[in-house]
């Protein structure tokens, strides 16, 4: 049977996992050296596996935060014009997630960090064919990690504008189908995307797992990660930039798999939009969208 651990406390999911051993002694003393709240679970396989999770903090309801005009110009008041019209897409974006859902059940896991939106900007490869400039765009996105939650959803969404703006009459494929065969064909993507980044912020701590014999690292939502399928013996530095490019070449084979179920073909042969005519059609062409579609 395999041996499974909780990247998140199972009862506790802002707590995640920092450190591992089969001390729990060596964990009383790793504690002193972690900032914040932390909780301990002995996992009881034939040779116990003792793990220390560390509490994120910032977690609140998103009834505890009022997502208004000046709440967001404070934020992005210092980013270039593109990084501004970007974050108040994104924020608006958000509201439509959290409208979306039980507002007492949807947290908020961290700080609004809208300089990462105008970093995400600046890695795009603009110009160049369609499906690179928007995978790479949901890509940095995604990594950057900017907003408090559904940092998938409003990247996906923003993938959808990039294509729009250079193609007026695309419409994302789950136009065409119901919403039970979309989920069915892009989940697997956010799946996998989000096995990739877990892998790239741990790579050290899940080869100390994989040294204990550990199998799989269980994330929330059950989303499972075999230790055995991802490279891990290597400097965190290195697996920074290592998964970075198999991040940005899955969410171009996602964009790639988008166009491809679109009725026109051409789509995938045109060229992608420059920064500012993304900017622009943010701006301007999405002035009466309801984002609760998305």
């Amino acid at each position: 049977m395999a041996r499974v651990v909780h990247y998140h406390h199972p009862q506790a999911e802002q707590f995640s996992l920092k450190y591992s051993s089969v001390s729990p002694a060596d964990l009383l003393s790793r504690q002193e050296e972690v900032e914040g709240a932390t909780k301990f679970i002995g996992y009881p396989f034939d040779e116990p596996v003792y793990i220390l999770y560390e509490g994120e903090t910032g977690i609140e309801a998103t009834s505890d935060v009022e997502f208004n005009s000046e709440w967001l110009s404070e934020r992005i008041s210092d980013l270039p014009r593109a990084g501004q019209v970007t974050a108040f897409r994104l924020v608006e974006l958000l509201e439509a997630a959290v409208d979306a859902h039980d507002n007492e059940e949807f947290r908020l896991y961290k700080e609004f960090e809208p300089q990462k939106i105008q970093q995400a900007l600046d890695h795009v490869s603009w110009g160049t064919g369609l499906s690179q400039v928007a995978g790479e765009l949901m890509s940095n996105l995604i990594l950057r990690h900017s907003l408090p939650n559904a940092n998938h959803r409003t990247a996906i969404a923003m993938l959808q504008f990039c294509i729009e703006s250079v193609a007026p009459d695309f419409e994302m494929p789950r136009t065409h189908v119901d919403d039970h065969t979309w989920r069915d064909w892009v989940d697997p993507y956010i799946v996998d995307s989000k096995r990739l980044i877990t892998v790239r912020r741990n790579n050290v701590r899940f080869k100390q797992l994989r040294e204990l014999d550990v199998d799989i690292v269980e994330r929330k939502d059950g989303i499972q990660i075999a230790l055995a399928e991802f490279e891990l013996d290597m400097h965190w530095r290195d697996a920074l930039s290592t998964y970075v490019i198999r991040h940005e070449q899955h969410c171009i084979d996602f964009a790639q798999a988008v166009l491809s179920r679109t009725d026109q073909a051409d789509f995938t042969e045109q060229p992608g939009p420059s920064k500012a005519a993304f900017v622009e059609y943010l701006e301007t062409g999405l002035v009466e969208r309801d984002f609760s579609e998305l």
